[in-house]
C-alpha cells in the first residue's frame, strides 16, 4: 500500500487552483495505484499552532519525563510527525503569498521540524531523519517568479528546499503553476503545463 500525505496551505475554502491541481494528482495516481491511502490535512480549517515555549519545553524535555499538560501541547506535532514517518509521498499544495509561504504551512514545518524526531545533531552537525521516497510541491503564484528577474523575489522554494532538506527529504520536486492572474491564455498554459508535469511524476 502507498501513503500519500498531503497538505493543502491555500486560505482559499474553493477556487483554489493549487488544490485543484493537488486534486488532479491524487486522482491520477489513484487510478494508477488503487491501492493507496490518503491522509489529507487542510490547514485553513485546523489551524497549526503557532511554536511558543510551551512547545519548547515539551519538545526538548525526554518523552519519558513529559507531563500530560506537556503530551497534549505536542499532540498536533506528534499526529503529522508520525504520518510523515509513514508516507510514501508527501504532497504539498501552496500559493505564494507575498513572494512567500501561507503562514499556515510555516507554522505546520515548525510543528514537523523537531530535534530527536525529524532531525539530530551529531559530530558532523544535523542530520534530517526522514526519509519519503517522493515529495512534490505544487506551487501556485498570481505573476510569474520562475524567470529572471522576478524570480529573485520568490522565496518559496529556497526556504522549502531548506527545510525540506533539513529534515531528509532531499529529493523535492517542484510543479509551478505562474502567471495565473496575468490573463486567461497565461492562466490556461500554465495550468495545463502544470497538470502534464504531475501526470510525469506518476
Amino acid at each position: 500500500m502507498t501513503h500519500i500525505v498531503r497538505i493543502d496551505a491555500s486560505a482559499l475554502s474553493q477556487g483554489s487552483e493549487s488544490k485543484k491541481l493537488a486534486d488532479f494528482f491524487c486522482e491520477q495516481f489513484m487510478q494508477n495505484h488503487p491501492n493507496t491511502q490518503l491522509t489529507q490535512h487542510i490547514l485553513a480549517q485546523t489551524l497549526p499552532s503557532h511554536i511558543d515555549e510551551a512547545f519548547i519545553g515539551a519538545a526538548y524535555t525526554p518523552a519519558h519525563a513529559r507531563t500530560e499538560q506537556q503530551k497534549e501541547r505536542l499532540s498536533y506535532s506528534d499526529q503529522h510527525v508520525q504520518a510523515l514517518k509513514r508516507a510514501d509521498v508527501l504532497l504539498i499544495s501552496t500559493p505564494m503569498y507575498n513572494f512567500s509561504l501561507p503562514s499556515t504551512l510555516k507554522a505546520w514545518l515548525d510543528n514537523v521540524t523537531r530535534v530527536g524526531e525529524t532531525f539530530k545533531y551529531d559530530a558532523n552537525g544535523p542530520e534530517g531523519l526522514l526519509n519519503i521516497p517522493k515529495v512534490i510541491v505544487i506551487v501556485s503564484s498570481g505573476g510569474d517568479y520562475t524567470q529572471a528577474p522576478l524570480n529573485k523575489m520568490n522565496f518559496v522554494e529556497p526556504y522549502l528546499t531548506t527545510i525540506l532538506g533539513f529534515i531528509g527529504l532531499h529529493n523535492v520536486t517542484f510543479v509551478n503553476a505562474p502567471g495565473l492572474a496575468m490573463g486567461e491564455e497565461s492562466k490556461t498554459r500554465a495550468l495545463n503545463n502544470a497538470q502534464q508535469a504531475l501526470l510525469n511524476l506518476i
